[in-house]
């Protein structure tokens, strides 16, 4: 009887721990699916994707996954650095790239597949970011991107030439989850404290945030690097609407702007905020 007991104990166990395997197994693959054509590779959302992302967390990719989205923006007006951002139907994101003059290559409306496997998830001032190298030896993050001569191996264009129309979004559904997606925000205008400054320090090569007013309330920062060649330009003075990134920095929400033409100002000023 105790020998049969006991058996009965150790099947038991065996039992729990399969499942418990078994759980963990259906945990880690529930977010992908099977790419048609591939026996090896699993398609990936953008959405999916930042789920597996804690703040302040930094997570290898070690599954074999691609993501597939089109490109919103680049660095051809440099303002943004060594990055392009990426949407699908479910979100957007940024992807660091080790190279110069990406736009060339990557221009926006073409739609690329990224293999994920072996890069990081890792976020910026909570800015969420795929990267190819972490290292936290000086006691901060320091992240680079997929090296140049890698470009090959981990992107692969699959369509050129897309059409991208920006999701119009108010103030209160301005969110994390629009990181890095193409966005437009409607009736808005500079603040009057910045009227009559530029976009960003050009001469000094010193970014600046300026801050946005809703007519309805509330306030983003439109984000401009001081390499941007836009960045000497004076601030239009009127009001409308603005095509841009959203970012964050921190818990403050941003917009990056590509180019000034993203700028949908009226030609005079109207009496809507």
């Amino acid at each position: 009887m105790k020998i049969k007991t006991s058996l009965t104990i150790f099947i038991s166990s065996i039992s729990v721990v399969i499942l418990f395997f078994s759980a963990a197994c259906l945990k880690q693959t529930a977010y992908a699916q099977l790419v048609i054509g591939n026996d090896t590779d699993s398609l990936i959302s953008i959405k999916a994707l930042r789920k597996l992302h804690n703040m302040g967390s930094i997570e290898p990719i070690v599954k074999s996954m691609v993501l597939e989205a089109t490109i919103v923006a680049n660095d051809e007006h440099d303002n943004l650095y060594k990055s392009i951002s990426i949407q699908d139907t479910s979100g957007g994101i940024l992807i660091n790239l080790d190279g110069s003059s990406l736009y060339q290559t990557y221009t926006v409306g073409t739609t690329i597949r990224i293999r994920l496997q072996n890069l990081f998830l890792t976020d910026y001032r909570r800015m969420l970011q795929l990267v190819a190298s972490v290292d936290t030896s000086s006691g901060q993050l320091v992240t680079t991107g997929i090296p140049a001569p890698l470009f090959s191996k981990y992107i692969k264009v699959v369509k050129e030439n897309v059409n991208i129309v920006p999701m119009i979004v108010s103030y209160k559904n301005l969110g994390d989850s629009l990181q890095g997606r193409l966005i437009k925000i409607s009736n808005v205008e500079f603040s009057a404290a910045d009227t009559n400054s530029t976009y960003a320090d050009k001469k000094n090569k010193i970014g600046a945030s300026k801050s946005l007013k809703f007519c309805s309330g509330g306030t983003i920062y439109l984000r401009t690097s001081g390499y941007a060649d836009f960045a000497g330009i004076s601030l239009p003075k009127n009001n409308g609407d603005i095509v841009g990134i959203y970012s964050v920095y921190n818990y403050e929400k941003q917009l990056l702007l590509r180019d000034t033409s993203d700028i949908l100002f009226r030609s005079l000023w109207y009496p809507v905020c």
